[in-house]
């Protein structure tokens, strides 16, 4: 089966071997070409013990404090919910492996079943591949990859990094943006 418009999502969490605290994902627009995106802070629910996994130095990277989290966080429920009415149908990748767990994790303690379909394909695998059934040889998928970051720079933010591979795609499929 090919692979139309793939969504692109990432995770941020409270460490490696934590929580999801934030989901954020970004496809192409089949009618207008243009990217769509979203991401939501997770409000952690009781039975994680995230204040205990907290790591200071994934804080000072992503950004988002733990009050921050407690406050604007949206329930799992919640979020779960909104990812299977946006995403129905639809093919997931990510770039980093921790996604799918954490991915997983939130749909569990929300007790629903998603609605997608999340792939092993990395991210960066299946873009890369694109680019060379685009014809793209190693430079210009290397100016490829500079213009990506700078129309949608990574920040260690969930929604902006997925952007960034969602523009990437467009980019190499489109042969501009």
């Amino acid at each position: 089966m090919t692979i139309a418009e793939p969504v692109f999502f990432d995770c941020e969490a409270s460490d490696l071997e934590g929580y999801p605290i934030e989901i954020g994902w970004a496809f192409t627009d089949p009618e207008t070409g243009g990217v769509i995106s979203e991401s939501h802070l997770i409000r952690p629910p009781a039975e994680w013990p995230v204040k205990d996994s907290w790591d200071r130095a994934a804080e000072i990277l992503h950004g988002i404090t733990f009050e921050q989290l407690c406050r604007d966080g949206r329930p799992v429920w919640e979020v779960a919910q909104r990812m299977n009415l946006v995403l129905q149908g639809r093919e997931l990748f990510s770039d980093a492996p921790h996604d799918e767990g954490w991915l997983r994790l939130l749909f569990d303690a929300a007790g629903v079943d998603a609605t997608f379909t999340v792939r092993r394909t990395d991210a960066r695998i299946l873009i890369s591949q694109a680019a060379v059934d685009s014809g793209l040889d190693e430079a210009a998928y290397a100016r490829v990859k500079a213009r990506a970051t700078a129309l949608a720079p990574r920040r260690h933010r969930a929604e902006a990094d997925a952007r960034h591979l969602a523009v990437l795609w467009n980019i190499v499929t489109r042969k501009g943006l």
